[in-house]
C-alpha cells in the first residue's frame, strides 16, 4: 500500500514522504533500513522536518513555485520556463511520483562487461538490428540495481547484524537458513522469513526489509525453471536455452537479466539465439490506447475468430524488430485460409474409409508431393534460422496449393485411391509443421484422421518433426507447374471477358510466348492445362493479331515534361512490331530525338491488339493466350449437360442425399435440348450416380424437383432415390 516515494535519507537528503491513507505504526515499520528513518519516526503530517529548514512543510509539486523563489532568494536560479511532458503517476491515487535519493543493493557487472560482450558475440539474433541494440547496451551497461521497497515479492535473502549493517550473511537455500535459524522454512514470503531472527558467533541476525526486483526472477528463470541446482541432469541437458523471443522493450529488461543474472552465477550466457518483435499497434500504426478508443482485447478477437486464427495471425505478422499494425481484414483472411484446410481435412475423411499403402503417382500427385518435401525443408531451416514470421506463409502457400491446385487437377480422376493416399500424405505433413503454430487446431485435425484411419501416435504433439526426402523434390517440375498456373489463370481471364463459364468446352487456346520455358511446360502439362481451362485443344504457335501502340498520355506527360510533344510525334513514326520488340528483349523502348536520348518503358504506353472475330485474347507475364470463342453443336450439347449435371448435383446435397445413394433422373425438356442431354448420356449418369435417365415433355409426379434455366432454355429436373 506504500507509494514509490515512502523513504526519507536522513543521511543528508530531505523532502516529503507520503504514505497511503489507513496506514499505522505496523505498516510504516516495512520502511526500515539502515540511514534511513522508519515512518514511525516521522511527525504526523508526515513530513520529516529535521533537515528541511525554511522549506519544512511544503509539498512537493502543488507548491513548487515557493521552492523556486527560496532557490532565488538566494541567487541559486539561473533561469525558469514551463515544460510539458509525461511524468509518472501512482497508479491507484494518481499522484505525482517524488523521486529521491535512496541506498540500494546492486549485481556488481560492470567488471564482466567485456565477458558479456563477447559471450554475446556468439549469440545469434534476429534481427541483426536487436544484436547492435544489445551490443550497444552491454558496452555502456553499468552495475544493476535489483532491490524493491515492497511488501509482495521475492524476500532479498541477506540477513544484517543488527548492531553492524556492514555484517551480513547470504541465505543459499531454505536449508541453509533452517541449519542458522533452527527454523523449519515451509513458507518463503516475507511475512514468515521476517519473523526468522537468528544468533551467530554471539550476534544477532536480521533479514532487510527489501525484496527483490522482479527482473531478477525474470533473470534466473532460465535454470529455476529446471529445478537446479536440485536437478543436475536437467540442467546438463538443456541448459542454455536454444531460443528466446520477446519484444523489443526488453533489450534493458529481461534480455539483460538474463545475460547479467547467467553471468555473474554460471559464467555463460543463458540463451543461444533471440527473436525480438515490436509491438501491436492500430490499422493506422498509432499506439493502441484507450484515450484514443483504438484498442483492441485479444479476448475480442478470440471471441470472434477463435484464438488459433489470431496465433496464426501474430506469427505471420511479427516481423522482426518492427511494430504490427493490427488489421481486421488481414484476420479475415487468414480465417478463410485455415477454413480451406479444415475443409481439406474434412474432404480426405470423407473421400475414402481407408488409405492405400502403395499407389501409382501421376504428374500431379509428383508435384504435389515434392511441394510438400520443398516445403517441409524451407520451414524447417526457418526455424534454425529463426525467421518465424516467414514459417505460417510457407504452410498456408502449401495447404491452399494443395486445395486450388490439386484438387482442381484431379478432381474428375476415377482412382479415388491415389487421390486419397496423396492429400492424407500432404496433410499429415502441413499438419506436422503447423503444430507448433496453431497446436489446437493441428492436434484436433490430427485426432480426427486417428479416429477415421488410424495414427501411431496418440497426439500430433508426439509426433517425429518431418524430414523432408530430396529424392522427391523435382523443382523442374515446381517451376513448370508454377508457369502453366499463370498460363490457366490467363485462359480464366479471357473466358470471363468472352463471359464463356468454365463448364462449357471450347474447341481450342493458343499460347503464343518467346520464353523456352513457357514452351516447354506448355508441351509437357498441356493436358493440365486443358483439363482445368475446359478447352479440347492447346497449341504453340503465333496468330496473326494486329498490334497498335499509343502514347500513355498519363504518364509521358509527367515523365517527359516540355519535350513530350516531340516524344508523342516519334512515336508516331514507329511501327508496333519495333517497339513491342525492344520491350520485350530490354523492357525499355530507346529513342533519341535532336541528340537526346529518351527512355520510355511499358507504363508510358498503351498496347492494343485486334485479333481475329472469334478469338478472346489475354495476357501474361510470359506471352498471350488466344481462346477460340467459336461454339459447334458437339460443344453446346456438352456445356448444356455440364450444367444439367451440376443443377442435379445441387438438387441431391439439399435434399440431403449421400454420395452412395442412387437415384433415377428424370428431365422434362423441349426436344433439341433433350437430344444434347442424350448426346451425354453416360456422362451425365455416372456424374450425379443415376441408374436410369428418363427423358420427356413433362415431368412425373415426384417431389424432389427444381425448374432450371440455362441460357434462355428452360427445362425441369426430378430425382428419386432407388
Amino acid at each position: 500500500v506504500l507509494l514509490s516515494s515512502e523513504f526519507v535519507d536522513t543521511t543528508g537528503g530531505s523532502g516529503l514522504v507520503h504514505c497511503a491513507p489507513g496506514c499505522g505504526p505496523e505498516d510504516y515499520e516495512i520502511g526500515y533500513r539502515n540511514g534511513i528513518k522508519p515512518f514511525n519516526e516521522l511527525k504526523p503530517n508526515g513530513v520529516y522536518n529535521d533537515t528541511m529548514g525554511k522549506l519544512a512543510g511544503l509539498v512537493a509539486k502543488k507548491e513548487d513555485d515557493k521552492f523556486i523563489k527560496a532557490i532565488d532568494e538566494v541567487g541559486a536560479l539561473i533561469a525558469t520556463n514551463e515544460v510539458e511532458h509525461e511524468y509518472p503517476h501512482d497508479w491507484r491515487y494518481h499522484e505525482p511520483v517524488i523521486f529521491r535519493t535512496t541506498k540500494q543493493w546492486f549485481f556488481k557487472v560492470e567488471d564482466l562487461v567485456e565477458d558479456m560482450i563477447k559471450e554475446n558475440n556468439g549469440i545469434k539474433w534476429v534481427p541483426q538490428s536487436a544484436f547492435n541494440a544489445f551490443d550497444s547496451w552491454l558496452k555502456n551497461l553499468r552495475d544493476n540495481s535489483i532491490s524493491k521497497q515492497r511488501f509482495w515479492g521475492t524476500p532479498i535473502p541477506i540477513w544484517a547484524n543488527t548492531k553492524d549493517a556492514t555484517d551480513y550473511i547470504v541465505i543459499g537455500s531454505a536449508a541453509e537458513l533452517k541449519e542458522l535459524s533452527g527454523v523449519e522454512v515451509d513458507d518463503l514470503h516475507i511475512s514468515s522469513v521476517d519473523k526468522i531472527i537468528f544468533q551467530k558467533d554471539g550476534k544477532t541476525y536480521k533479514r532487510i526489509p527489501d525484496i527483490l526486483d522482479v527482473w531478477v526472477d525474470a533473470g534466473t528463470t532460465s535454470w529455476n525453471c529446471l529445478d537446479y541446482p536440485k536437478n543436475i541432469e536437467n540442467f546438463q541437458d538443456l541448459f542454455p536455452a536454444e531460443f528466446i523471443l520477446e519484444g523489443k522493450d526488453q533489450i534493458r529488461g529481461w534480455f539483460n537479466l538474463l545475460m547479467v543474472a547467467s553471468m555473474i552465477a554460471l559464467k555463460k550466457p543463458s540463451f543461444k539465439s533471440v527473436y525480438m518483435h515490436g509491438f501491436v499497434q492500430d490499422a493506422q500504426g498509432r499506439k493502441m490506447s484507450k484515450s484514443l478508443g483504438n484498442y483492441i482485447l485479444p479476448e475480442e478477437v478470440i471471441s470472434k475468430h477463435g484464438s488459433e486464427v489470431l496465433r496464426f495471425y501474430m506469427i505471420s505478422g511479427a516481423n522482426p524488430g518492427l511494430d504490427m499494425n493490427y488489421n481486421f481484414e488481414d484476420m479475415q483472411t487468414r480465417l478463410r485460409n485455415l477454413g480451406v484446410l479444415w475443409n481439406v481435412h474434412n474432404y480426405v475423411i470423407n473421400l475414402v474409409d481407408e488409405i492405400p499403402d502403395k499407389v501409382e503417382l501421376g504428374i500431379e500427385e509428383k508435384y504435389i508431393i515434392s511441394k510438400l518435401n520443398s516445403t517441409i525443408k524451407n520451414v524447417t531451416e526457418a526455424f534454425i534460422e529463426i525467421r518465424l514470421n516467414e514459417v505460417p506463409k510457407m504452410i498456408e502457400e502449401l495447404f491452399l496449393e494443395l486445395s486450388r491446385t490439386y484438387i482442381q487437377f484431379v478432381r474428375d480422376k476415377e482412382d479415388k485411391g491415389v487421390v486419397a493416399y496423396t492429400l492424407f500424405r500432404v496433410l499429415d505433413g502441413v499438419l506436422k509443421l503447423l503444430a507448433p503454430v496453431c497446436p489446437m487446431l493441428s492436434e484436433k485435425m490430427y485426432l480426427d484422421l486417428k479416429e477415421k484411419f488410424g495414427m501411431s501416435e496418440d497426439s500430433i504433439h508426439f509426433c517425429q518433426w518431418p524430414e523432408a526426402d530430396e529424392s522427391l523434390i523435382d523443382k523442374d517440375l515446381e517451376e513448370g507447374i508454377a508457369i502453366i498456373k499463370n498460363v490457366i489463370g490467363s485462359v480464366l481471364n479471357a473466358r470471363e471477358k468472352a463471359q464463356l463459364g468454365v463448364r462449357w468446352p471450347l474447341s481450342e487456346v493458343i499460347v503464343e510466348t518467346k520464353d523456352d520455358k513457357v514452351s516447354k511446360a506448355v508441351s509437357d502439362y498441356g493436358d493440365l492445362i486443358k483439363l482445368i481451362t475446359n478447352v479440347k485443344m492447346i497449341s504453340l504457335e503465333k496468330l496473326e493479331v494486329k498490334l497498335s501502340v499509343k502514347p500513355n498520355y498519363k504518364t509521358i506527360g509527367p515523365a517527359f515534361g516540355k519535350d513530350s510533344a516531340k516524344v508523342i510525334a516519334h512515336l508516331t513514326t514507329q511501327s508496333a512490331e519495333t517497339i513491342i520488340e525492344h520491350l520485350d528483349k530490354k523492357d525499355k523502348y530507346s529513342i533519341s530525338i535532336d541528340d537526346v536520348a529518351y527512355d520510355l518503358s511499358a507504363e508510358h504506353l498503351v498496347i492494343e491488339k485486334e485479333v481475329p472475330e472469334f478469338y478472346a485474347a489475354s495476357d501474361f507475364s510470359h506471352g498471350s493466350v488466344y481462346l477460340n470463342k467459336n461454339m459447334n453443336p458437339e460443344l453446346e450439347a456438352e456445356g448444356f449437360s455440364r450444367e444439367l449435371t451440376r443443377r442435379v448435383q445441387n438438387l441431391r446435397k439439399n435434399n440431403e442425399l449421400n454420395k452412395e445413394d442412387s437415384i433415377n433422373l428424370h428431365i422434362a425438356c423441349e426436344s433439341h435440348l433433350g437430344e444434347m442431354f442424350l448426346a451425354n448420356k453416360e456422362q451425365i449418369m455416372q456424374k450425379v450416380g443415376a441408374k436410369e435417365l428418363i427423358i420427356s415433355n413433362r415431368l412425373a409426379n415426384i417431389s424432389i424437383k427444381s425448374d432450371e434455366k440455362v441460357k434462355g432454355k428452360q427445362f425441369s429436373i426430378a430425382i428419386e432415390k432407388v
